[in-house]
């Protein structure tokens, strides 16, 4: 009985640490996935009305074909809904870049390919 009381107690507390993370995520967050044939290097994301790309959201990491990742906007990342996106491929350092502006405060999800001749972006 104990047992049990302690697990519902570790249980409740664990659901109260994650409430404010979730509480917190920003209207922008979306899945973004590599569906190229190629790996990615970087990642940036800016908004559209800017002219600076800022850094690399991957960091050190880079995103495989065929595999996701969640990109996070700590804090929301401002105001605008309106944001561009830019790849670079490890393989030659060349790049793609989607500059119509993404509306991520309704956009869940980004999937880009490559068709042998073009980049393009699927989006929900």
């Amino acid at each position: 009985m104990k047992l049990r009381l302690l697990s519902v107690a570790v249980l409740a507390a664990g659901m109260t640490t994650l409430a404010p993370v979730a509480a917190n995520a920003a209207p922008q967050d979306f899945d973004l996935t590599n569906s190229t044939g190629y790996e990615i290097n970087n990642v940036y994301i800016s908004p559209h009305d800017s002219n600076d790309w800022g850094s690399d959201v991957m960091g050190q990491d880079t995103l495989e074909d065929g595999a996701a990742v969640h990109i996070h906007f700590p804090g929301g990342r401002g105001e605008t809904c309106d944001w561009d996106l830019k790849v670079t491929y490890t393989s030659d350092g060349s790049s793609a870049e989607w500059t119509q502006g993404f509306d991520l405060c309704t956009i869940s999800s980004i999937d880009i390919k490559w068709d042998g001749h073009n980049t393009s972006a699927t989006y929900q």
